[in-house]
């Protein structure tokens, strides 16, 4: 192959990338891309063992909440498809009077406690939340 021949080709190969990008550059859309890579670039520059470890561990965290919640729900439908209880209150309520049932009713009603308190918490002043219906 010539030199001119390789040059040939990298110019039908960058030919057929513009050609693709042009939707992108005519929208705008572009920017947004080199905008992401250039905050991925930031936090990959930011980022020390210590944060890696941290939001690993937040990851982790996650995917176990997520993989025990699939887990239970799925569970639950496979007993309820085997062995469906009559639907009635005598039997919500002997679901209820179990210890496990009123461990995991404890655990959703703290965990939604602590969201209500939170959402409080980081609410508007009222001068702001005021402005902001108006």
């Amino acid at each position: 192959m010539t030199e001119s021949t390789v040059h040939a080709a990298d110019l039908q190969s960058l030919a057929a990338l513009l050609e693709k990008l042009q939707p992108l550059l005519a929208g705008g859309r572009l920017d947004n891309v080199v905008d992401l890579l250039s905050l991925l670039s930031d936090v990959v520059d930011i980022a020390d063992n210590a944060l890696v470890e941290k939001l690993a561990g937040v990851f982790e965290g996650l995917v176990t909440v997520g993989w025990e919640g699939g887990t239970a729900l799925q569970m639950a439908h496979s007993e309820l498809q085997l062995n469906p209880p009559p639907a009635s209150f005598r039997a919500l309520y002997a679901l209820l009077k179990q210890p496990d049932t009123l461990l995991g009713l404890t655990l959703l009603l703290r965990t939604l406690q602590i969201i209500g308190q939170r959402t409080r918490d980081s609410a508007l002043p009222p001068a702001l939340s005021d402005e902001s219906t108006n």
